[in-house]
Parts: structure tokens; sequence; C-alpha cells
């Protein structure tokens, strides 16, 4: 028994001086790096390279790259990465993590990664605007989509850029937004207003010669046109085009004749069409 303990202190002492401070020097490092690492911030975690290692941060959104990639510092023998340990100082602005756990440690053109899925902040949503007809008291099939901020709670008239072809808007509240970023705004037919058909007479001024005559088709509630309301009319003479241009700026009043048609009389002289 007592010449097998000679034997191994034998044995031990034949290591030599130069492997036992090499072990202990690596156990030195590993103590002092699990030190650091406890006691270090995310940010200033060092590298040695015996004990950790860093591994780049690629931050991956809807198939792409985005914003500066990061790193982490891990055990040597790491072979997955805690999303936790990524630091938000590193997140792109305007993202958010969706990854979570562990990440799997990745080797990309010879560098070991890890990918992380990041999502947009939204600042702004969809909103569909429904439409309650007041007078047959019945949803339109007609709806319309907008854009609010992310954080809008109502939907106002104002918020409309685009108007309801036959539909006057008459809801002037604020409509709360449905949980499925919905609001009803209140609507009522507009009666199209019954047409009249006036015959612009126009006459060569000083001779009362008609010259040509246009026509359009107005409100019948309207008395009267002004000059930029007038038809555009050409004449042609000797092969030549004319102007028509109007002597006065008005307002030019309707001669009513029975119930659909009008007239209107303007004194105008010519020009050579340009």
């Amino acid at each position: 028994m007592l010449e097998r303990k000679i034997v191994r202190l034998i044995i031990m002492a034949n290591i030599s001086r130069r492997q036992f401070l090499k072990s202990a020097g690596v156990a030195t490092l590993a103590v002092a790096a699990a030190g650091m690492m406890a006691g270090c911030s995310k940010e200033d975690a060092p590298v040695i390279p015996e004990v950790t290692k860093e591994v780049k941060v690629i931050f991956i959104c809807n198939g792409a790259t985005a914003g500066k990639d990061g790193s982490v510092v891990v055990k040597k023998d790491a072979k997955t990465v805690p999303v936790s340990l990524i630091k938000a100082e590193q997140i792109p602005q305007g993202y958010t993590v969706e990854s979570t756990g562990e990440l799997t440690i990745k080797e990309i053109d010879g560098k070991e990664c890890v990918l992380v899925t990041l999502k947009k902040i939204a600042t702004s949503k969809k909103v569909t605007v429904a439409f309650y007809d007041t007078v047959h008291k019945a949803l339109l099939s007609t709806t319309m989509t907008i854009t609010v901020a992310s954080d809008a709670e109502f939907v106002y008239k104002t918020d409309l850029k685009e108007t309801l072809p036959g539909y006057e808007i008459i809801d002037n509240g604020k409509n709360q937004i449905s949980e499925n970023n919905r609001v009803v705004m209140e609507v009522k037919p507009v009666v199209a207003e019954a047409m009249r058909t006036v015959t612009v007479k126009y006459l060569m001024q000083g001779s009362n010669a008609t010259i040509t005559t246009a026509t359009i088709d107005v409100p019948k509630s309207k008395d009267t046109l002004t000059k930029k309301e007038l038809p555009g009319a050409t004449v042609e003479n000797g092969g030549l085009l004319f102007d028509v241009v109007p002597a006065m700026n008005g307002p030019f009043g309707i001669n009513k004749l029975g119930e659909d048609k009008g007239e209107v009389i303007v004194m105008a002289s010519i020009k050579m069409h340009k």
C-alpha cells in the first residue's frame, strides 16, 4: 500500500512546471472570466479566448436584414444564446423583438452568428368606415378605408379625404374605433338638382350679328352665368380659326324659356386662335 503511494507521488512529480503553470493559468482565467461576466454589464463583458467567445447578432425583419448587426459574449462551448442577453441598445429603432427563448448559434460566412426576428412598430393603422343611411334606415354597401395614428381612438368627419357620391355625411361628432378597427358614420341621400339647358348666343359687338352659339347645362335654380362659366367657342373664317372672346365680365342673366331651357346673350369679339 505504501509502495503505491510512493509511485503515485513520483508520477505526479514528473509533471513539468510548464504544464502545471498552464493548467493553473487556464483555471485562473476561468474563475476571473466567471467573476467578470457576473459583475460586468452586457455592454462590457470581455472576450477571453480560452473561456468565452463573441457571437454576431443579425437582426431580421420580413426576410431581410434590419439595422446594424450586434454582438454578445458567451461561454466558449455555448451552442445557443438567450434572447435576454441581447443588448437593448443594439435593437434597431422602430422595431421590437419577436424571437424568444434560446437562439441557436449558426456559422455564417465563417463567423458564429444568431438570427433575431424583429417586428416593425406600427405608427399608423387602417380603419374601415361604414355608412348608415338615416333616411332609408340601412347600412350602405359602400365603405372607405382611411389611415389614422396607431393610438387613435376616434374618427372624425374631417378624417375622410374623399366624398361619398350621392350622399351627404351628416355625422359631425367623434366616432369610437371598434376593436376590429371599424366605425359607422351617419349619411343622408343627396337629391340631384334638376337641370336646365341654356343656349349661349354670342353676338358681334357693334353689329349684333350672331357669331356662334354654344350650350351648357346648369341647375334650374341658377339665374346668371359668370364669364368663367360661359362655354368656350371658336369660329372658322377663310380657313382660319378664331376664338370668341366675351366683351364683358358679366354676370350674364339667363332668360328662362319654358321649364327646361334658357338663353343667354353675350356681346363678343373674335381673335386669332393661338
